[in-house]
């Protein structure tokens, strides 16, 4: 039985063929990671413009997703802030970001096993429906309780 790991590389604009990807499918190949490589797409878009990035696909099976991040983050990038790594697991329903070097970035991805997930669900729950803070909550956590229970929602689908 397969488990796919699906991957989007989104990178500089440019015509060229990135020399960037070669390094990142070399790292793969050199740590065995889910027998996958990335390949330039960016020619396949349709439309009457071109592409103003450069986007590489590949599928891995059965691979750890940090080896991916790693190879893509390792790569001698030219442009680096505008490097992109998005993932889906086989399991998923939507990719995710997991690598940009930007501090532009507006998303961090933590790996948490469910284990830790419990634990800070059960805090947050804790803050959101128990523990009276006396009308503090927003000085104290930094978001208002909406938003808090809010995060509290969207974590209690994280499987």
């Amino acid at each position: 039985m397969s488990q796919v790991t699906n991957a989007i590389l989104v990178a500089h604009v440019g015509r060229r063929p990135d020399d960037e990807i070669a390094v990142v499918n070399e790292f793969l190949r050199t740590n065995g990671v889910g027998g996958g490589e990335f390949r330039d797409v960016t020619d396949c878009a349709g439309g009457s413009k071109h592409l103003e990035c450069r986007v590489s696909l590949s599928a891995f099976n059965h691979a750890d997703t940090n080896h991916i991040v790693e190879a893509v983050r390792q790569a001698p990038w030219r442009d680096r802030e505008t490097v992109q790594l998005f993932i889906k697991e086989q399991d998923e329903e939507l990719f995710t970001l997991r690598y940009c070097a930007s501090p532009k970035s507006a998303t961090v991805t933590v790996d948490f096993t469910p284990e830790e997930l419990r634990i800070i669900c059960n805090a947050l729950n804790e803050v959101c429906h128990g523990v009276d803070l006396h009308g503090e909550f927003e000085t104290r956590i930094a978001a208002t309780m909406d938003e808090g229970r809010r995060l509290l929602a969207r974590l209690l689908h994280v499987e």
